[in-house]
């Protein structure tokens, strides 16, 4: 051996020996009820939706931006991650702009207290102070969901250049998804220095969200404070295709996530042992999850199910759609109808002649009629029946409600002869739960 390749052989086995002397970093975080931190989570998305107007493929751009900024108490945990987390909000704001149409939401001051549930569906969120609105709903649950970062990580010793394979619950946490079909998201630890490794996650994910199927790469960064034992910040960059679902056009994006994370000293009063106390434990009441919808000019006010949702809305009509795991099911059609003297109501033979008479509709079978009983002095009548649109075969259900002070709404649902059962009686539910304005 030549002396040159002597000196390299000794050089190779002193940097291998350095390597192999340094010792592994415990790349796991310590999830628990005595563990106080505050999250600043800022979005950045560019993208364009894409819809079928009238036969033809159309698309319009899509910009949003994000700030997410709250603390958050453990309440439970599964699988090895925060299952309930209660979160109280010093800042939820957002901005999106739709084809430069652009709309901005936050959260109401009596709103800021929010519980988050993950399950096998995905994450719940509702306030224990009241119902949310479907914008509110979407502004708590679709940013960046801390619950997922333990599970980011290995869980034990790692060294530099070690890999791991993120788990399917968080991965669907980190997603934001309904169900997971493909999850192949590896982990990292690239460097260690002055305390802090960091690691990244990588990696393509398929999967399904409200009915349509999800397709992301996903490229992140992160920093884990070695003596915390806490994840202190992640850039979480996402590309992302959806098919169109039957709540919402197909889209392409890419999204920007910065996560910053941060000890606090004591939860804030939002937080104390007495309000998480009167967060349920089991079954969340249907009252808490329940959704508010105001009326544009209010006329009427609606609690509803999360299962109905909001695809369509002019100054007279509303147009939601059942879901029910994700299946479409029904359409509801809400229409404000001419308001006639305090007391009154259009009669009912003159509401059967007018569905008998709607455009496209061939009505073919009455399978039932009749007044339904109300309180609040509200009057409401329900026809359904069998027949045809366009040919094919439905069924819809005519409610007309009035009420005390002349306020008369109709609501048309149809669904497919084969969907009866599902829908049940959460069409008569959704109606029920309408209010009308007060003078």
């Amino acid at each position: 051996m030549t002396r040159f390749a002597l000196a390299l052989a000794a050089l190779t086995l002193a940097v291998g020996g350095s390597r192999a002397a340094e010792p592994p970093v415990n790349l796991t975080e310590k999830v628990g009820t005595d563990v106080r931190t505050k999250s600043d989570v800022e979005l950045e998305l560019k993208g364009e939706l894409f819809f079928a107007v009238e036969g033809k493929k159309e698309s319009a751009r899509l910009e949003a931006k994000a700030r997410h900024v709250f603390a958050e108490r453990l309440i439970a945990v599964s699988d090895g991650l925060p299952s309930i987390t209660a979160r109280a909000y010093t800042e939820a704001v957002a901005s999106v702009a739709v084809a430069g149409d652009r709309t901005n939401r936050t959260l109401p001051a009596d709103r800021r207290l929010v519980v988050a549930r993950r399950n096998a569906d995905g994450l719940l969120c509702f306030s224990p102070t009241g119902a949310l609105s479907r914008d509110e709903l979407d502004l708590v649950t679709e940013h960046f969901n801390p619950q997922c970062l333990a599970g980011l990580l290995p869980g034990a010793p790692t060294s530099i250049g070690d890999t791991w394979k993120v788990t399917p619950s968080a991965t669907q946490a980190a997603c934001l998804l309904g169900a997971v079909i493909k999850a192949e998201l590896a982990g990292k630890l690239t460097t260690v220095k002055d305390g802090i490794a960091t690691f990244t996650i990588e990696g393509p994910v398929e999967g399904v969200e409200h009915g349509a199927k999800v397709s992301l790469a996903v490229s992140a960064t992160g920093t884990f404070d070695i003596a915390a034992g806490r994840v202190t910040g992640l850039v979480w960059k996402q590309k992302d295709e959806r098919d169109q679902g039957p709540v919402s056009p197909a889209s392409k994006m890419e999204a920007t996530v910065t996560l910053k994370r941060e000890p606090i000293a004591e939860f804030p009063a939002e937080l104390s042992n007495d309000a998480v106390a009167k967060i349920p434990e089991g079954d969340v009441p249907a009252t808490m999850t329940a959704l508010r919808h105001a009326d544009v000019k209010g006329r009427y006010t609606l609690l509803h199910s999360r299962d109905w949702h909001v695809t369509g809305q002019t100054d007279t009509h509303l147009v939601l759609r059942l879901l029910d795991r994700g299946e479409f099911v029904a359409q509801a059609t809400l229409s404000v109808w001419r308001k006639v003297e305090p007391g009154q109501h259009m009669a009912a033979d003159d509401f059967k002649k007018a569905i008998a008479g709607a455009p496209g509709w061939v009505q073919t079978k009455v399978v039932t009629d009749g007044e339904l009983p109300m309180t609040a002095g509200r009057w409401l009548y329900r026809l359904m029946a069998e027949g045809k649109m366009d040919e094919l075969p439905v069924v819809q259900t005519f409610y007309l409600l009035a009420g005390p002070q002349g306020d008369q709404l109709g609501v048309t649902v149809a669904m497919k002869p084969d969907q009866v059962k599902a829908v049940g009686t959460r069409d008569l539910d959704l109606v029920k739960a309408i209010e009308f304005g007060k003078k």
